[in-house]
């Protein structure tokens, strides 16, 4: 009788293959970062440093646990349907990684806030005024929330005999799925909010904000379908492994948004940096997910200052 693992350690195989390129992307950027970037706060660069750290072990805890189930224990069926520790420690791992990220994020979202509150004369719209500490806090609460929800999937995991009981604390990984994508969601109309109170009538400047708030939606909307496939997959599949295919690259997708927003600031502060007549109504940034690092915009009679970018 011949064994067809596709569905399970196949759909786990290619997930691991993903996380792996989406590593070496990590690393990239990694470097990057610390290349161009040398002036930013040392709190911040250890940060990067330690999502880094967390991203190499969340590879190779998948590693170690894909080694355990196709090589070490290759064709045993016993040993492919019980969880291994690595896959519920990656699982920790990764929401320690995620936390980080959108702590990041919610405190450089409360910043610029802040400042627009301070400075409001610099822009249309009062929008955002009152939610300056709510949001965040909001923002923070959803994510311990995540995280400790994680923290109890992964030791109940532990101590099951096989993977096709985990249908008894499922409800644990649809809230914790649910959180996620209610946690990016908010952060992307936060800042677009913020983004839009930044307006000045400018065609360059507004031309350019109009790119950073697609940007956020598609930042949003790239986390958001993977943690939503995650589900889906999990309620429609839940004898097979393709929910964990897309939950190994969830993380790395977080930890590439930030370091692609970071890497950014540079050609972003280049061209907000040049007389606004050459910049025209045709102002187009290149780069992906830069929207936090771009968020308030000062004009002057001759320039734009962007203020937005600031070091932390």
């Amino acid at each position: 009788m011949s064994l067809h693992f596709d569905g399970t350690l196949g759909a786990a195989f290619l997930g691991h293959f993903v996380t792996s390129v989406l590593f070496g992307i990590t690393s990239v950027q990694t470097w990057i970062y610390f290349g161009r970037h040398c002036k930013d706060p040392l709190s911040l660069r250890s940060l990067v440093f330690i999502l880094w750290i967390l991203d190499a072990v969340h590879v190779g805890l998948i590693t170690c646990g894909m080694y355990h189930y196709l090589i070490t224990h290759f064709g045993n069926v016993f040993v492919a349907i019980k969880p291994y520790w690595s896959i519920m420690v990656m699982i920790m791992v990764t929401n320690i990684s995620n936390i980080i990220v959108r702590g990041i994020f919610a405190f450089r979202l409360w910043k610029r806030a802040c400042h627009l509150n301070l400075h409001p004369q610099r822009s249309q719209q009062s929008t955002v005024s009152g939610g300056s500490v709510l949001v965040p806090i909001i923002i923070g609460f959803l994510s311990l929330y995540i995280a400790g929800d994680a923290f109890y999937f992964a030791i109940r995991g532990l101590s099951i005999p096989s993977y096709f009981t985990i249908h008894q604390f499922s409800w644990s990984l649809y809230a914790g799925f649910s959180g996620e994508v209610a946690a990016d969601s908010i952060i992307t109309i936060y800042q677009c909010l913020i983004l839009r109170r930044c307006r000045t009538g400018i065609r360059s400047t507004d031309s350019v904000i109009r790119v950073l708030i697609t940007y956020s939606i598609n930042t949003c909307l790239l986390t958001s379908i993977c943690a939503v496939l995650c589900l889906v997959t999990f309620a429609l599949l839940p004898n097979l492994f393709v929910y964990f295919a897309f939950y190994f690259v969830l993380g790395k997708l977080y930890v590439n948004s930030l370091l692609a927003n970071m890497n950014a600031r540079g050609s972003l502060l280049e061209n907000l940096s040049r007389p606004v007549h050459s910049l025209g109504s045709k102002a187009v940034l290149t780069g992906a997910s830069m929207q936090m690092d771009s968020m308030e915009f000062r004009s002057t009679e001759e320039r734009m200052s962007p203020r937005c970018l600031d070091r932390d």
